[in-house]
């Protein structure tokens, strides 16, 4: 039997990001036909998520889904030039990398300038806010564009009460984020602490919920994937 033609849009953190050597659900997806454009990134904020999601479906009309996958609040994205790059970037222990001219802090705070950020500036009310009206405004646009839009939330976030009534239709495992979940399962016995990234048998797991969530017509042939995990 035939695959559906579908095209999928997907924007993540390294949960999700296929480009990285820890293979995601992204690349399960792939590697059974699925046409998944990936615009994920290494410990990104969610206002790198909706933004690449957004610009993307401007520039290629073509998606029948767009899956977004919620990261944890408090990462900070740094546009970069040389004197950041040997200040900012090269110094820190763990995040010291740059994607497409960005540093994705997340939530590292050895530099001074990251631990005055946390002090003084960073406002996690309107974090959430933002984060809350970007998701209401896409889930809009996307219905006038008829593409099926689905929202994972795989960290806890701190939702007003008004927030979370408003997302519940569109926003998935809002009370048991996915990372919650990961850590609950057998899966997590086989979790390498060095990295935050679930292992592939969950990613595997994922794969198979997300294709049975979109009809995406690739369950039978996760299932054998899987087999190799039980």
């Amino acid at each position: 039997m035939s695959l559906p033609k579908s095209k999928i849009l997907v924007s993540g953190c390294g949960f999700s990001w296929g480009g990285q050597e820890r293979k995601t659900w992204v690349n399960v997806l792939k590697s059974v036909g699925i046409n998944v454009d990936d615009v994920s990134g290494p410990a990104v904020s969610n206002q790198w998520i909706i933004n690449k999601a957004f610009t993307q479906l401007l520039t290629d009309s073509s998606y029948n889904h767009v899956v977004i996958q919620l990261t944890a609040p408090g990462k900070l994205d740094v546009e970069v030039d040389d004197i950041r790059v040997e200040q900012l970037v090269k110094t820190d222990s763990i995040r010291n990398f740059v994607v497409d001219g960005v540093w994705p802090s997340s939530l590292s705070s050895e530099h001074e300038s990251k631990q005055q950020y946390y002090k003084w500036l960073y406002s996690p009310r309107l974090e959430i806010e933002d984060l809350y009206v970007k998701l209401m405004m896409l889930a809009h646009w996307c219905i006038t564009k008829k593409i099926s839009l689905t929202i994972l939330q795989a960290y806890s976030l701190c939702w007003t009460d008004q927030q979370k009534q408003e997302l519940a239709s569109i926003v998935k495992f809002m009370d048991d984020p996915l990372y919650n979940q990961y850590k609950k399962s057998d899966h997590y016995k086989l979790h390498d602490v060095s990295n935050s990234v679930p292992c592939l048998s969950y990613q595997v797991d994922l794969a198979f919920q997300l294709s049975e969530m979109l009809s995406l017509g690739c369950s039978d042939k996760i299932v054998k994937i899987k087999q190799f995990y039980n």
